[in-house]
């Protein structure tokens, strides 16, 4: 199986080490950030199969990235899973009106995101 690349944008350095980890062992390909701001560098240079982002991290949100993300010729096409320690339903609604194609609650089961990750890697979207 060829290497999906991954971006994952955490602020928190163990969720991005522990994601980084499961993901690798998984055989993907893992870039990180852990900000909004050098999320969307990544995205750019990197131009991954998926992107995992935090709801919140400094200087740009989880919601923002994913609209910058989907508004780009280049990478709307690309899965987002946004993962999120709020509680609030408002949070996953919005998280899908801003194009995520995920939302995951914060602690999350390490087997459940990947298999998660696998499906849209393997469903694509439609450009």
């Amino acid at each position: 199986m060829s290497s999906h690349k991954i971006v994952v944008a955490d602020d928190d350095p163990i969720v991005t080490r522990f994601l980084s980890a499961v993901l690798e062992d998984e055989g993907f390909e893992v870039h990180t950030a852990a900000d909004g701001e050098k999320a969307l560098e990544l995205i750019r240079a990197a131009k991954p199969d998926l992107v995992i982002l935090d709801l919140v991290m400094p200087y740009r949100d989880g919601f923002e990235v994913c609209q910058q993300v989907r508004g780009a010729a280049e990478s709307r096409h690309v899965p987002v899973i946004i993962l999120s320690m709020k509680e609030k339903e408002q949070d996953a609604l919005r998280a899908f009106e801003v194009g995520a194609d995920d939302f995951i609650r914060k602690p999350f089961n390490a087997l459940e995101l990947i298999a998660r990750a696998r499906k849209l890697l393997s469903a694509g979207r439609a450009g």
